[in-house]
């Protein structure tokens, strides 16, 4: 069912125009969304690197290996249980959703600030720089194409899955090499398309308004903020790898 903005109109083109117009506003809300929790981890990041509060999440053993204090590694892991518990939970709502992607965002803020950290700031930018000309271009093709993305989605997700499984493999059994993070670009940079094209379905079946409507706007903000930090931090793998 085709969801209104206004009183209901017999003439087509109007028709359209007022689903357009809505369609317009319901993706303005989504992104919104996402780059609200995007400034949110800049700001996080930045505080933690401009001040002493980086020595909270990183220790220095005796022998000159820096690795993760105990506070670092619960935020290093917090984020992936609170997406399993927003994934899951039957009771969230549009308000929890909203709770859940923030304090993902405020996070991944402090998780962001040691991968700059090692990068180097003018890395960091550099990876931002292309994320965003990804993102942008994939985010613009997923809005205006009308190919159904859906079975390059799930291929995608499934390749997702994929990239998981190899980093829990890397924890117990060694690292993975820099092909791993040119995978994650290529991969989560297809994925934004994909998660674009599902904000027009989800407005096409549920609106603009309403608790459920508002909840899924959440979720399409989480999964393009996700493939945004993730293609981000593996550009920031390479290019401090090519610092090196």
């Amino acid at each position: 069912m085709q969801a209104k903005n206004f009183e209901y109109v017999y003439d087509t083109k109007k028709e359209k125009v007022v689903g357009n117009e809505g369609l317009k506003a319901y993706t303005r809300k989504v992104f919104n969304y996402m780059m609200a929790s995007l400034g949110l981890t800049a700001v996080i990041s930045y505080l933690i690197l401009r001040t002493g509060l980086i020595n909270l999440f990183l220790k220095v053993s005796a022998t000159g290996v820096v690795g993760y204090t105990g506070l670092g590694t619960l935020v290093a892991w917090s984020p992936l249980f609170i997406i399993m518990y927003m994934s899951f939970s039957r009771t969230i709502g549009a308000k929890g959703s909203k709770i859940g992607l923030f304090t993902i965002a405020g996070l991944e803020g402090a998780s962001i600030s040691l991968l700059v950290l090692y990068a180097g700031v003018h890395n960091a930018f550099q990876a931002f720089f292309l994320t965003a000309i990804l993102f942008g271009s994939m985010s613009l093709y997923g809005y205006i194409t009308d190919k159904d993305l859906l079975g390059m989605g799930s291929f995608l997700m499934m390749a997702v899955w994929g990239l998981f499984l190899v980093s829990i493999f890397s924890i117990f059994f060694g690292g993975v090499g820099i092909w791993f993070s040119y995978a994650v670009v290529l991969i989560f940079t297809a994925l934004v398309a994909y998660e674009t094209q599902q904000i027009k379905y989800i407005y096409s079946n549920f609106g603009g308004y309403g608790e459920t409507s508002d909840k899924l706007a959440v979720f399409c903000a989480l999964n393009l903020y996700l493939s945004f930090l993730n293609i981000f931090t593996a550009l920031l793998n390479i290019t401090g790898n090519n610092r090196e």
